[in-house]
């Protein structure tokens, strides 16, 4: 996508996500009193209010330490969201399919987002680290029983920038693939003019072969291989995740109780070995056995439907990619795609888990998709950028190893 293409969508996505911060911040005046919403996501309605509050004034009472610092990470969020917009769009040609335009256009504005959330775990835990003693509740408390009161008060607030972001994902795949679509049919416009034109040519000209921009889906296996390079991570994240040790760690204050937030939902371990306590089972229904046999089909059946996801996305969004755009751009893609993946992931785990539920009192999805949602973001927020390092790595490598005699033109083609 030529430049001023590139311009004028990143501006649009910033502008829309402007637009939705003066709308919300209209409503808020116009209330008489504070507002007030469902921290549970119990229907679709609610998860779109979760999203939209993010530019909401939070309460004093319940974040006091994020109240003056909250308004400028929005901006920055805003700004994130048309910085990779432009970044992403820099990988559209007028080879890529609009549908993929659209799906990059929807990477960019959760990696954006997704920022923005890890940005503002960051400043609360500087926060808590250099506030002085006494500040809160007037008591002495150290700082790893501050982050861990935070954390526990403060889950709900959080997770609404990645539930923005999905809100600003259908309006950015909107956006940029409208755009991707309209470039292509003006190139075909624009080529049936010219093969409609009777006056003579130049024999030069007829006998230069055309230039066009080389997808890494040109090459076959390619797109594949580096989809396979960019799950590795993933893998590796599961792996430690089935550790004893991490799930010891999660007991622990402080930092490192900060992992249950981005490091809880997927982990492959061996099977138990003890036997499975069904008496066990029934009556901690809230906390159940992570030693169960069920409980670790379940999570590990999760896990691979996860890497598959991931697998399978990756591989399409690669496919009609260029394969020399730049790296930054990449990073944006990818990252997003891992959010995507995990996004999927959960939705599909709870509505399989409704779908076989034999309650007697029937099944609301709606009522455990929030939480799975916010712990599936969270977690693609916090290591997407990982799926990006071995995606580039091999990219380079096969360059390196693969011969390419197609003429290749760079990757931002006017239009």
């Amino acid at each position: 996508m030529s430049r001023p293409f590139r311009n004028v969508v990143a501006v649009l996505a910033a502008v829309g996500a402007i637009l939705i911060y003066l709308g919300v911040t209209a409503e808020v005046n116009s209330m008489a009193g504070p507002i007030t919403v469902t921290r549970t996501a119990v229907d679709f309605r609610t998860l779109v209010a979760k999203g939209v509050v993010f530019f909401a004034p939070l309460d004093p009472i319940t974040a006091p330490m994020m109240d003056a610092v909250t308004p400028l990470i929005r901006w920055v969020v805003i700004l994130l969201v048309g910085v990779s917009t432009y970044l992403a769009c820099g990988l559209v040609t007028r080879r890529t399919h609009p549908f993929i335009a659209a799906m990059v256009g929807a990477a960019a504005a959760l990696t954006a987002t997704a920022i923005g959330d890890l940005l503002w775990w960051a400043t609360l835990v500087v926060r808590v680290h250099t506030a002085p003693a006494g500040w809160y509740a007037n008591e002495a408390l150290d700082h790893s029983t501050l982050l861990a009161s935070a954390h526990l008060t403060l889950t709900g607030w959080t997770s609404d920038a990645l539930f923005l972001g999905c809100l600003l994902a259908g309006a950015n795949a909107s956006l940029v693939g409208c755009t991707s679509l309209a470039i292509l049919l003006l190139g075909r416009l624009k080529k049936d003019t010219d093969e409609g034109d009777d006056e003579p040519r130049d024999a030069a000209d007829d006998s230069a072969p055309a230039a066009r921009v080389l997808l890494i889906g040109d090459v076959r296996g390619r797109s594949a291989n580096l989809a396979l390079a960019g799950v590795l991570p993933v893998l590796v994240l599961m792996l430690i995740n089935g550790t004893q040790a991490v799930w010891d760690s999660y007991s622990g204050r402080g930092f490192l109780a900060l992992l249950t937030v981005f490091l809880s939902r997927p982990a492959l371990s061996p099977p138990p070995r003890g036997r499975d306590d069904v008496e066990y089972r029934l009556t901690h229904e809230i906390d159940p056995n992570p030693l169960s046999m069920d409980v670790w089909v379940h999570r590990s059946v999760l896990a691979l439907a996860l890497l598959v996801v991931l697998w399978l996305l990756l591989w399409a969004l690669l496919a009609g990619l260029p394969n020399s755009g730049h790296r930054l751009g990449l990073v944006v893609v990818c990252w997003g795609a891992t959010i995507a993946a995990s996004a999927l992931t959960a939705t599909s785990d709870v509505l399989v888990d409704c779908a076989i539920s034999d309650s007697p009192t029937g099944c609301a999805p709606w009522e455990s998709l929030g939480l799975q949602l916010i712990s599936a973001l969270r977690f693609g927020a916090a290591w997407g950028w990982l799926v990006a390092l071995p995606v580039l790595l091999a990219r380079r490598l096969l360059d390196t190893d693969t011969s390419i005699d197609t003429q290749e033109t760079p990757v931002h083609e006017s239009t």
